[in-house]
């Protein structure tokens, strides 16, 4: 069964709280500012402007980071703008303002009272398109589209009658509550394979069927392979979003999915509500219909 009124109330329950957002508000607002103004930074600075799971809306509970990229005037072909000298020169600035900054793959993180900050430079490729942003790891600037991204989601939850971002929602629910570590993918990757399988979902219910079973047939024979496939970036497909999952990772995800693919089916197809809703609490837990 679809039980429409169990699922919206759980997904009010996943929803950050008002002060989560107050305090991820004020932290963001504050950075931004500090970048535009310092003495040091405000002539590199053009912009900021906020990218993740915050922009788009697909938070939930506590938000544990917020993502701003910073838009630098500079050449990332010259010398004097490799990644390492450009992400060691942003953290010279924000450790001005925080006692605590991490040097990170792509960003420089900052605890900014009660909300973790990641702070990624970044320079246009070319107008209103993708971005050079760091790799430290890979010693280069590579292509990243966090605009496209936010659009991609947009256009999507659109298209789907807002069931996109629910449904986003609801899978990083189950996702928390799988039993080990090792299975649970990224944030940004399962948002990525609920954008290529939830198709246009009539209810909560439908869409969470679509994306397992969209996931078990278009991934479930790579398992035990060795191998993770490319999964294209919606906001830009050129970008591999399984770039750095491990095959063993990639694997325990797939048997958790697998078994809930069955589970998710047959609360579907229940003809009984309560028995329905024992099936769906084995994904979402005792407070699912409560």
């Amino acid at each position: 069964m679809e039980l429409p009124g169990d699922f919206a109330k759980y997904v009010s329950s996943c929803e950050p709280d008002d002060d989560a957002v107050s305090t991820a508000k004020k932290a963001h607002e504050k950075v931004r500012d500090e970048l535009k103004t310092d003495e040091d930074a405000k002539d590199a600075h053009e912009e900021t402007f906020l990218t993740g799971s915050y922009k788009r809306h697909t938070a939930i509970h506590n938000i544990e980071d917020v993502d701003v990229i910073c838009i630098l005037d500079l050449d990332v072909y010259a010398e004097g703008s490799e990644p390492e000298v450009v992400l060691t020169w942003l953290q010279g600035i924000l450790d001005k303002y925080y006692t605590e900054t991490r040097p990170q793959g792509r960003s420089i993180g900052v605890s900014a009272k009660g909300v973790w900050l990641d702070i990624v430079p970044g320079s246009p490729v070319y107008q209103d398109g993708p971005l050079w942003i760091p790799d430290r790891d890979a010693k280069q600037w590579v292509q990243s589209h966090p605009k496209g991204q936010i659009s991609a989601a947009t256009e999507k939850n659109k298209d789907t009658g807002g069931y996109y971002v629910q449904t986003v929602k609801l899978m990083k629910s189950w996702r928390d509550r799988l039993p080990t570590e090792k299975s649970k993918p990224k944030s940004y990757i399962l948002e990525t394979l609920v954008h290529q399988t939830i198709g246009w979902p009539t209810s909560h219910a439908s869409a969470i069927v679509s994306v397992f079973e969209g996931i078990n047939s278009s991934y479930g024979f790579y398992c035990g392979l060795g191998v993770v496939p490319f999964i294209a970036d919606p906001g830009f497909g050129s970008v591999n979003v399984a770039k750095r999952w491990g095959s063993a990772e990639f694997d325990a995800f797939l048997d958790q999915v697998k078994s809930a693919v069955t589970t998710a089916r047959q609360a579907l197809d229940a003809t009984d509500e309560a028995e329905s809703r024992k099936l769906w609490r084995k994904l979402f837990g005792s407070t699912f219909g409560v």
